[in-house]
């Protein structure tokens, strides 16, 4: 007896529909349904604290698409540095955890050579820009010492950070949390120049210096206003170079004059002179 085609394709559907009901769907319910222990953080933990076990706890969720790196118990990451801020909430992968301890001054890593970084104290809330300095901040430094006086060595500077009394760098580009409170700002760090690291010393002892905002956000402007800076330090600190680079100048623009226009000369040649001709005419009428 022979089978026609739709008779074959018939038991083949039903094969198939019975490994899909009774393998593959129990297979795919199983990886969603199933449940694993993870950890996660109750409290905002910053960048570079310690993880303790009052920061984490172990929940369970389903362990369908889950990254392979995240960490399933309290040894994963009891004890370690945290290499980026967690909130409320966060599952904490491996990634994020450190054996290391994490420098929160990433700044002062990469100073440039030739500048330092200083601090300067801020010895009242108005001084400091009422506590709303940000890394990155282009300021003008002025003092009060008989008088408010502006200080063309300081006339742009960049923060570098903003510490609180105990000497823990303030973030207030970030909003705060229910349970946070704010701290006041009590040192402002800055990238200097030895000559502005002087006069910065200066002030702490002989005046109160305050900053003023002049620029933020704008990395063009902020470059260009530090090169600025850098010109008026040369003018005062390296005259001897300014007049050399003037006199220079002035060398090579006279140069181009002369190039440009040429002296006009006339050459006479030898006893053609007018002034022999006329006498010699003068002499002949005479006679």
């Amino acid at each position: 007896m022979k089978l026609n085609n739709r008779f074959i394709f018939g038991i083949v559907s039903i094969a198939l529909a019975a490994v899909v009901a009774f393998v593959a769907i129990p297979a795919v319910s199983r990886q969603t349904n199933g449940k694993t222990e993870i950890v996660r953080v109750v409290q905002p933990v910053r960048k570079g604290a310690v993880l303790t076990t009052k920061d984490i706890e172990i929940v369970e969720v389903g362990g369908y698409n889950l990254p392979p790196n995240i960490a399933r118990n309290e040894n994963d990451v009891v004890g370690k540095y945290v290499t980026a801020d967690l909130d409320a909430g966060d599952y904490i992968l491996s990634s994020k955890v450190s054996f290391a301890p994490v420098s929160s001054d990433i700044q002062l890593s990469s100073i440039p050579s030739g500048k330092v970084a200083i601090s300067l104290t801020v010895k009242s809330l108005a001084s400091g820009l009422s506590d709303k300095l940000q890394t990155g901040d282009i300021v003008r430094v002025y003092h009060y010492l008989d008088g408010a006086n502006e200080i063309p060595e300081l006339r742009f500077v960049q923060v570098l950070s903003v510490t609180d009394s105990k000497g823990v760098n303030v973030d207030y580009s970030r909003e705060l949390s229910e349970d946070e409170e704010k701290r006041q700002s009590a040192t402002v760090t800055v990238l200097a120049a030895p000559e502005q690291a002087k006069i910065i010393t200066a002030l702490e002892n002989d005046g109160v210096a305050h900053v003023a905002l002049i620029c933020r956000d704008n990395e063009k402007l902020a470059n260009e206003l530090l090169e600025t800076q850098d010109a008026i330090l040369r003018e005062i600190y390296d005259p001897a170079d300014e007049e050399a680079d003037d006199e220079e100048d002035e060398a090579e623009a006279d140069e181009s004059a002369v190039t440009e226009n040429p002296a006009d000369t006339t050459s006479v040649p030898d006893g053609d002179d007018p002034e022999d001709d006329e006498n010699e005419s003068d002499s002949g009428g005479e006679e």
